[in-house]
C-alpha cells in the first residue's frame, strides 16, 4: 500500500467514526422518556372566620382552646402553601428538563449538520491534499530525476576531473622521475670530475710539494752555506776582533807603561820635593792615585759582566721561530734607562729573515727591565745607556 492511500484512509476514518458515534447518541435520546411529574390534587380549604371578642373571665379555656386551632389552621395553611411550592418547582425542573432535551437534540442536529459539513471538508480537503500530494510526487520524482541527471554529471565532471589530476600527478612523477635522472646523472658526472680535477689538483700538490722540499732542501744548503760562510766569518770577526783587542791591549799597556814610567818620573819629582812635604802627606797621594787605576778595572769588569748577564736573559726569553737555520744573527740596538728599564730595541743588522729578527727583539722586551744595572758604577752605565747587541743563538747553546 501507498503512502498516499495510507494518508487518505487516515484522514477519512476519524470524521466517520464521529458521525456514527453522533447518530448513535441522538437515537438513545429519542428512545428515552423522560418521566413528568403529575401536580398533587390539593383541596384548598378557605376559611372565613369572624373573631368576637368575649372574653370573660369563665371562658378563657375556650379562648385557649381557640387559639390553639388557629395557630393549627395557620400551619396547615403553610404546609400547603409550602407543597404548592413545591409542585411548581417540580413543574419548572421537569420543564426545563424538556427544554434541556430539546436544546440537546437541536445541538445534536445541528453538530450533525457540521460533522458533515466537516466531513465534506475534510473531503474535499482530502481530495485536495491527494492532488497535492500526487503533484508534489510527481514534482519530487521530476526532482529526483533531474537532481540523478545533475548528479551523473557531477559524477562524470568529477571523474574527469580525476582523471585529468591522476594525469597530471602521473606527468609530474614522471617530470620528477626525469629530473631526478639528470640531477643523478649531473651528480655523476660532477663528482667524476671533481674526482679527477681532486686528482689533478692532487699531483700538483704533490709535484709542488715535491718541488717545495727539493726548494727547501736548497735552501737548507744555501742556508747551510751561508751559515757556514757567516761562522768564518764571524770567526774571522771574532779573530779581527782578538787581533784588534790584542792591540788594544797592548797599546793599553803600552800606555800603562808609558803611564807608569810618568807616574814613575812625578814620583821621582815627589821624591825630590819630599823634603818639604812630610812622610805622610806622600804616602796619601800614592794611595789616591792606586785607588783610581783599581776603579777602572772594576768598571770594565763590572761592564763585561753585565752584557754577559743581559744576553743570558735575552736567551732564556728567545722562542726560536719557524724557519729559522744554524748560523743566523742579528744585531739590534739597544736603549736602556739608568734603572735597567728598557727605552727602546730595533734592529741595526738583519739576519735576513724578519721573523728571526721580531723574535730577538720580542726576547729583549720580555727580558726586561735588568735592574741590575743600577749597581754599576757610574761609568759602566753610561756604556749601556745606548749600546749594539750581538745575538747570536749558538753563543746560547741554542
Amino acid at each position: 500500500m501507498s503512502q498516499p492511500e495510507i494518508e487518505k484512509r487516515a484522514g477519512y476514518g476519524l470524521p466517520v467514526v464521529l458521525a456514527v458515534g453522533l447518530h448513535v447518541v441522538i437515537l438513545v435520546l429519542t428512545l428515552v422518556s423522560w418521566p413528568e411529574s403529575e401536580p398533587d390534587q390539593s383541596s384548598t380549604t378557605i376559611v372565613n372566620a369572624t373573631l368576637v371578642s368575649t372574653e370573660t373571665t369563665t371562658n378563657q379555656p375556650q379562648q385557649a382552646k381557640a387559639s390553639k386551632a388557629r395557630d393549627a389552621a395557620e400551619e396547615a395553611d403553610e404546609r400547603q402553601s409550602a407543597k404548592e411550592e413545591a409542585s411548581r418547582e417540580a413543574e419548572r425542573a421537569a420543564e426545563q428538563q424538556k427544554s434541556a432535551a430539546r436544546e440537546k437534540a437541536a445541538q445534536l442536529k445541528a453538530e450533525q449538520a457540521k460533522a458533515a459539513e466537516q466531513e465534506k471538508a475534510a473531503q474535499a480537503k482530502a481530495a485536495e491534499q491527494l492532488k497535492a500530494e500526487q503533484k508534489a510526487a510527481a514534482e519530487a520524482a521530476d526532482k529526483a530525476k533531474a537532481d540523478a541527471a545533475r548528479r551523473a554529471e557531477e559524477a562524470k565532471a568529477i571523474a574527469l576531473e580525476r582523471k585529468k589530476a591522476e594525469a597530471e600527478k602521473q606527468a609530474k612523477a614522471d617530470a620528477l622521475k626525469k629530473a631526478e635522472a639528470e640531477k643523478a646523472a649531473k651528480a655523476k658526472a660532477e663528482a667524476e670530475k671533481a674526482a679527477k680535477e681532486k686528482a689533478a689538483e692532487e699531483a700538483r700538490k704533490k709535484a709542488e710539494a715535491e718541488k717545495a722540499a727539493k726548494a727547501k732542501a736548497e735552501a737548507e744548503k744555501a742556508a747551510k752555506a751561508k751559515a757556514q760562510a757567516e761562522k768564518e766569518k764571524a770567526a774571522k770577526a771574532a779573530a779581527e776582533k782578538a787581533a784588534k783587542e790584542k792591540a788594544a791591549k797592548e797599546k793599553a799597556a803600552e800606555e800603562a807603561r808609558k803611564k807608569a814610567a810618568a807616574e814613575a818620573a812625578r814620583q821621582k819629582a815627589l821624591a825630590e820635593k819630599a823634603a818639604q812635604a812630610s812622610a805622610g802627606s806622600l804616602d796619601s797621594l800614592i794611595d789616591s792615585e792606586s785607588d783610581a787605576i783599581s776603579g777602572a778595572k772594576q768598571a770594565a769588569q763590572a761592564a763585561n759582566g753585565f752584557e754577559s748577564l743581559l744576553k743570558k736573559y735575552v736567551g732564556q726569553n728567545w722562542n726560536r721561530p719557524s724557519g729559522t737555520v744554524p748560523g743566523m744573527t742579528v744585531t739590534l740596538r739597544v736603549s736602556l734607562l739608568p734603572t735597567g728599564e728598557l727605552v727602546s730595541a730595533a734592529v741595526s743588522k738583519s739576519s735576513g729573515n724578519a721573523a728571526f729578527d721580531r723574535s730577538a727583539i720580542q726576547a729583549i722586551q720580555k727580558a726586561a727591565p735588568f735592574t741590575e744595572m743600577q749597581d754599576l758604577p757610574a761609568s759602566a752605565k753610561s756604556q749601556f745607556r745606548n749600546f749594539n747587541l750581538y745575538f747570536n743563538p749558538e753563543d746560547l747553546g741554542r
